[in-house]
């Protein structure tokens, strides 16, 4: 549960972070930009679902009803039965593929940022998107593929604060 709570709290400072980035240099995004934003901005949002489910809601459900859970495919690891759900299920995965893939294609196309950064985030996004899909044995690298993208996120974040002081200095001066 505690893992759970720390995940949840670092997508929730993503997507304010993802926010501030967005908004920072919105008009050199473009439409491209925005979608990125939206899309990703959405995956996320689906992806703190998904964790509240399994931290705080399957253990009380698996204890009560594990028919339910049964009948459903709602394991930890999940992998839904029914095709409906499968489809929602993974479609948080996919968008947050593309909507980092957008969202990474305008920051390169703007220049506003280093590249490297840049393509940490798109290719850890990559990474997290197809890691539900991988075998459970390729799910224990979990851990290396999430730090592929933290790192591009924190350093983007960095680069973004860094630039707005910058900015406030430049426009104290004059």
């Amino acid at each position: 549960m505690v893992g759970h709570l720390l995940i949840m709290t670092s997508l929730l400072a993503n997507s304010i972070g993802l926010t501030g980035l967005y908004f920072s240099c919105s008009e050199k995004l473009g439409k491209l930009g925005l979608a990125g934003f939206l899309i990703t901005s959405f995956s996320l949002s689906l992806y703190i679902g998904k964790l509240y489910w399994s931290g705080f809601i399957y253990p009380m459900v698996a204890l009560e009803h594990p028919e339910f859970i049964e009948a459903f495919g709602f394991g930890p690891g999940s992998d839904p039965k029914d095709v409906k759900l499968k489809t929602v299920f993974f479609s948080g995965a996919f968008s947050f593929v593309l909507g980092h893939l957008f969202l990474g294609g305008a920051l390169l196309r703007a220049q506003i940022f280093k590249a490297t950064p840049i393509w940490f985030v798109i290719t850890g996004a990559i990474l997290v998107g197809v890691w539900p899909l991988l075998p459970n044995i390729v799910q224990m690298l979990s851990v290396f593929v999430s730090l592929i993208y933290a790192i591009g996120i924190v350093w983007l974040g960095f680069l973004l604060i860094f630039s707005s002081q910058e900015l406030q200095k430049t426009l104290n001066t004059e």
